[in-house]
């Protein structure tokens, strides 16, 4: 079942129709039943009316001098060729009499089964037995369609005996007057509850997807959270059947923001544990130096450096758990290439230490749409990797520029040259992995650098790429592509 409103539509409408046609069968099996009960009951009738005539008529008349002096005249109309063939389209009745007359007879015989009457001679084929009641039989038509074959016709008798009068009365009717005004009961009862199944199936699937709605209100509730907004789902004007599942969603999402704020105040108090015995070691070892220093002998270098390692990589676990557990910083219009100069500034000195040729090359109007924290972050991280990685007297080079994209759309890029070692084509894709260094590096780092930027570029919608640098047959180049916003915005 991959969908419940198309299974909860089908079924319904399924059973709509599965119930109309039970109904159907059923209401043409009843009305089939009852018509032959109130034909029967007519033709009981119509043979008593013909007796009690009979008997007035014989008091007058001796029964040798019957046939002579009753006749039938039945009404023809003039506008139908066959009185036989009742089928057509003309008018069923009119001022003096009906087309119907032709499914009806009667004959009279006496006690020998000689006629004595009939209507108009079409009682003719029926037949005389001395059986009294109600009977079925086939008859060929008086008057066939020219060229057509004869085919027999069912007629319903009723054979009525009057022994006072030795008299044998029989009145029949053809069989399809009683299908036919079946079929028109059946139909009338039915024809509204058919035209009626279109608009059942409309209001099925409107009481479907409206009971469905609070699915779909709860998956948009879902869908909107992140895993930095765990709150509790709403669960006002929703079904109870609903509402078990969303207190059980509510209960699961809590217990997910209690682990996660677990995880946050961790890593605080990580980082506090760390950092505070990192600096006694790093003054002791300060200490120590300054001492060695006096009785002229190495300084214990190695202690020092090997402190700022690990604060270093403290600093980036730091900064890379926020950026994950902060998805939606608040951003704002923001000048790229001001800030570029601000950090390219602050880490002016570390490149001045290694004797190192730092230039900055950026244009007045890249304005992009981003966070300011975070994007100082990218930078600070890309520029001090391209200067840790420079050897000395080495050369780093700072770009931005603002020129239209692959959509011909206008945007800002930020590009970062050094003439460093450089990385391999094939491990592009690796280095972007979180503690993922190069064999045989020679330069300490956390290997955490390249992943902070790629997660900072993402929430900005941006792109990294990685190239072969300008400035050496070694070197790296790390470019950075924003979208490019209108300067007065």
């Amino acid at each position: 079942m991959r969908s419940i409103s198309r299974f909860l539509l089908i079924s319904l409408l399924c059973t709509v129709l599965s119930v109309t046609l039970v109904a159907s069968l059923w209401s043409y099996r009843d009305s089939t039943h009852e018509v032959e009960e109130l034909f029967d009951a007519e033709l009981a009738q119509m043979a008593r009316v013909l007796q009690s005539l009979l008997a007035v008529q014989l008091k007058r008349t001796q029964l040798s001098q019957l046939k002579d002096a009753l006749q039938y005249r039945p009404y023809i109309d003039p506008t139908i060729a066959n009185p036989d063939n009742t089928d057509d389209d003309n008018d069923e009745a009119s001022a003096l009499g009906h087309k119907y007359e032709s499914k009806l007879a009667f004959v009279v015989w006496n006690e020998q089964g000689d006629e004595l009457f009939s209507s108009s001679g079409r009682g003719s084929n029926l037949s005389f037995s001395k059986q009294p009641g109600y009977g079925d039989e086939a008859l060929e038509p008086q008057t066939p369609p020219s060229g057509q074959q004869q085919q027999q016709q069912q007629w319903r008798s009723f054979m009525l005996h009057d022994s006072s009068l030795n008299l044998w009365i029989k009145v029949a009717q053809r069989h399809d007057v009683r299908e036919e005004l079946t079929g028109e009961i059946v139909e009338h009862t039915l024809l509204p509850l058919l035209l009626m199944i279109p608009l059942l199936g409309l209001l099925i699937a409107f009481v479907v997807r409206r009971g469905l709605s609070p699915l779909r209100q709860l998956s948009g509730q879902l869908a909107s959270r992140t895993p930095d907004h765990l709150k509790p789902l709403s669960n006002k004007q929703l079904p109870d059947e609903i509402t078990t599942v969303v207190d059980a969603i509510n209960a699961l999402m809590q217990r997910l923001e209690q682990a996660m704020e677990r995880e946050r105040r961790f890593s605080a108090d990580a980082a506090h544990e760390l950092r505070t015995p990192l600096a006694a070691i790093r003054i002791h070892a300060q200490n120590v130096q300054q001492q060695l220093s006096l009785q002229q002998l190495g300084p214990p270098q190695q202690i020092i450096d090997g402190v700022d390692q690990m604060s270093h990589t403290i600093d980036q676990l730091l900064t890379l758990s926020r950026l994950e557990f902060d998805t939606e910083q608040p951003q704002q219009p923001l000048d790229l290439s001001r800030l570029v100069r601000q950090i390219s500034a602050e880490l002016a000195p570390l490149a001045l230490d290694r004797s190192q040729r730092l230039e900055l090359e950026a244009a007045d109007d890249c304005t992009i749409c981003g966070n300011s924290s975070a994007l100082a972050i990218l930078i600070r991280n890309l520029i001090d990797n391209a200067i840790r990685y420079t050897p000395p007297q080495g050369q780093v080079q700072i770009n931005v520029e603002s020129r239209p994209g692959p959509n011909n759309l206008e945007q800002c890029y930020l590009s970062i040259h050094d003439s460093g070692p450089g990385i391999a084509m094939t491990e592009h894709g690796k280095v972007m992995q979180r503690f993922y260094r190069l064999a045989d590096q020679a330069i300490n780092g956390s290997g955490l650098g390249l992943s902070i930027a790629q997660q900072i570029a993402s929430q900005h919608r941006a792109t990294i790429s990685l190239s072969d640098s300008p400035l050496a047959t070694t070197g790296l180049s790390v470019t950075v592509c924003f979208d490019r916003i209108a300067d007065n915005i």
